[in-house]
């Protein structure tokens, strides 16, 4: 039965505002995007700091926006600050805006397409211990989404990284890691094989 946790889809559904910055990349200058996710950053960490000095603040966090907290998150600081800082560093050390928004589109929709199929109907762990059917369904949707940017051998070379990195089981925050990741071995194939359509 595909059954998928309430709290993971309010997480993942939270995970689609990153299309904001995506959207913002597309059409905005880079030192625009950069003073755009700089100021992000800034108004993240002075909520979390008000979390951790104001206890009552971090309750009404905790219990007004449960599920998109991890339980974990109410005595840490929330992932957040990691992928827009992730994002902040894919942008200033990458040149090639589309391997950037290739990049970007991999953790938006392929990491959330491999935390609902894994949660609801993943069986088979990999070597890694993520779930086979996440990392398929990672692949598959980093596939259509490099399908709008690229010829398709590129595509379907950029789901497989896309899908590899995501497959790792990062110790901090993956969401801060797979996007500077898959820029950079973006960036690298590139050098290598013709992307353009």
């Amino acid at each position: 039965m595909f059954s998928v946790p309430a709290d993971e889809l309010k997480r993942k559904g939270f995970h689609l505002l990153s299309l904001i910055y995506v959207i913002a990349y597309m059409y905005l200058s880079k030192p625009a995007v950069i003073l755009g996710l700089g100021i992000a950053i800034a108004l993240v960490i002075t909520l979390e700091v008000l979390r951790f000095k104001v206890p009552v603040f971090n309750d009404f966090f905790c219990r007004n926006f449960k599920g998109f907290y991890r339980p974990e998150e109410a005595k840490k600081v929330s992932g957040l600050i990691g992928t827009l800082s992730g994002a902040l560093i894919t942008v200033v050390l990458f040149p090639n805006r589309y391997m950037v928004l290739a990049s970007f589109l991999y953790l938006v929709f392929g990491d959330s397409a491999a935390a609902l199929a894994g949660k609801s109907v993943g069986k088979h762990k990999s070597f890694a211990g993520k779930s086979i059917e996440g990392s398929a369904a990672c692949f598959i949707v980093c596939f259509i989404a490099g399908l709008f940017i690229f010829n398709w051998k590129f595509a379907l070379a950029g789901a497989l990284i896309a899908a590899a990195v995501e497959a790792v089981p990062w110790k901090i925050n993956d969401n801060f890691w797979m996007q500077i990741v898959n820029a950079g071995l973006l960036t690298l194939l590139s050098g290598v094989m013709i992307w353009t359509k």
